[in-house]
């Protein structure tokens, strides 16, 4: 097992509904009273289909991907539009900043929250703030309302500041250990039809050519609509006790701590040589949005920015499934996916950072004005932006993966998880803010992002060589089993 500090065992360790449904669906602190597998075959009998069904791991997940789909896919849908499809990207980029920031606070202390309020709970106040950010760009579109676009910036951080750090910890609770790539692709390929389904409505409200400033005010209905649909998907997650993984292992459910104990977690995981040394890559891996997104509003027409939203997560589909076959391979041990995953992720996010400096150079030198879509410049300076909404999410995706590697059971996942995407946030936040200047050259953003990927690699390659070969969840499972069966046999004798 790993010597890296981590949160105490049984991440694939079980127990039955009557044992644990007491406690609520809290994946936060261990407790050893449970069963490691469920009697699959009682299970089918005792348990109605409809049931078994929705309390399916994959059921769960897909009940999560919806989720994703309807709040921060359409986030990246409008995002998608360069600016937020305003006339000038400065006001989005202050609401966006000041939206990181506050989901970066939140997701530091997101142990203590989601011990709180439950997975559930934490999940429904997450979505019941995604419509916010709809209605406030429509508001700002059509009326000019400036403050309720920066204000609805700081609510929707906070709410999904509580939706990111309980999803979390479930996409990398929920997968059964063989299919964790194929789970976390599932999840952001579902964000990338979001933003598929939002770039169809942003290229049908805005295709006419010649047409200046933002994108018209319809454009947001739509989103707000898709927004609001999140809410009852929430209400429809399962207590993760419940849920039955297609391995037949269940998740452990833990006492509740009190918020001195969890502060005291908190402190513990990050500062922990897993966080310390994932940070840079944290804080790298969704610092492009903020510079790729003024790109995209600096240099092409409102029709073109509504054709890059629709076409941008095509690829990306792809290659997250792409990814995830690579990093299940079964052949090759758990430490060789890892190396693999960052060999492959590094390499294709350096080609798109060099061809987009190269691309913002030239621009420097002659701005080529709002380009649109017929113009012969279009495909050459679209394609950096089209390719790193690949690469960037891939990034994230492995990440992600690679944390639930190290993991000992829920609990420490949803502590890295959240401690991850604090750090995320953090990053999202200073890249917007760096782009809140009008005048803001994006050459200055790509060479930060460009750095801060080089930074990152040397502790990453450390984290990734000191991989477990196997799952120490894995591990302790079948430590636990073998008790068991052990007691069972000394029991058989004495009989």
């Amino acid at each position: 097992m790993s010597k890296f500090d981590a949160a105490p065992p049984n991440t694939h360790a079980g127990g039955n509904d009557d044992a644990l449904r007491g406690q609520g669906s809290l994946p936060m602190n261990p407790t050893n009273n449970a069963d490691e597998l469920v009697d699959m075959e009682a299970y089918r009998q005792t348990v109605p289909l409809w049931k078994r069904v929705y309390q399916h791991s994959l059921t769960q997940m897909m009940l999560l991907s919806v989720q994703a789909f309807c709040g921060p896919a359409m986030a990246d849908a409008i995002a998608g539009l360069g600016g937020g499809g305003l006339a000038t990207p400065q006001t989005s980029n202050i609401a966006t900043a000041i939206n990181y920031t506050m989901l970066a606070i939140v997701c530091l202390f997101g142990g203590p929250i989601v011990n709180k309020l439950g997975t559930k709970w934490a999940l429904v106040i997450g979505a019941m703030s995604f419509p916010i950010r709809g209605s406030s760009y429509y508001c700002n579109s059509k009326f000019g309302t400036q403050w309720y676009l920066i204000f609805g910036g700081f609510f929707t951080g906070v709410g999904s500041g509580c939706w990111y750090v309980a999803e979390s910890g479930s996409i990398m609770s929920l997968a059964p250990s063989g299919a964790r790539g194929k789970y976390l692709a599932l999840w952001i390929v579902a964000r990338n039809l979001g933003q598929l389904v939002g770039g169809a409505i942003n290229l049908s409200k805005n295709h006419v050519k010649g047409a200046a400033g933002g994108v018209t005010p319809d454009t947001y209905i739509a989103f707000l609509i898709i927004e609001s649909l999140a809410l009852p998907f929430a209400f429809l997650i399962s207590p993760l006790e419940r849920v039955v993984r297609s391995d037949g292992t269940r998740i452990l459910v833990s006492e509740k701590l009190t918020f001195e104990q969890e502060f005291k977690r908190i402190r513990f995981t990050m500062s922990s040589k897993l966080i310390l040394l994932s940070a840079l890559w944290a804080l790298w891996s969704f610092f492009y949005s903020g510079t790729w997104s003024t790109y995209l509003g600096t240099y092409f027409s409102v029709r073109s920015r509504a054709l890059s939203s629709l076409v941008s997560p095509f690829f990306c589909i792809v290659g997250c499934f792409g990814l995830g076959f690579i990093l299940d391979i079964k052949s090759l041990s758990q430490r060789r996916r890892a190396q693999l995953g960052l060999f492959t992720v590094a390499i294709l996010n350096l080609g798109v950072y060099i061809w987009s400096i190269v691309m913002q150079v030239r621009f420097n030198g002659a701005n080529p004005g709002k380009i649109d879509w017929d113009e012969s410049v279009y495909a050459e300076s679209f394609l950096p932006y089209f390719f790193v909404q690949t690469t960037g999410p891939l990034s994230q995706s492995y990440m992600y993966w690679l944390l639930s590697s190290f993991a000992t059971d829920a609990q420490s996942n949803v502590r890295n998880g959240a401690a991850f995407r604090c750090l995320e946030a953090v990053g999202q936040a200073i890249s917007y803010g760096m782009n809140t200047q009008i005048k803001a050259n994006p050459l200055i953003g790509f060479c930060v992002t460009f750095a801060l990927m080089a930074a990152a690699l040397g502790p990453m390659l450390i984290l990734v060589n000191s991989t477990p070969d196997r799952i120490p969840a894995d591990v302790i499972l079948e430590e636990q089993q073998a008790e068991q069966e052990e007691k069972i046999e000394v029991l058989k004798e004495k009989a």
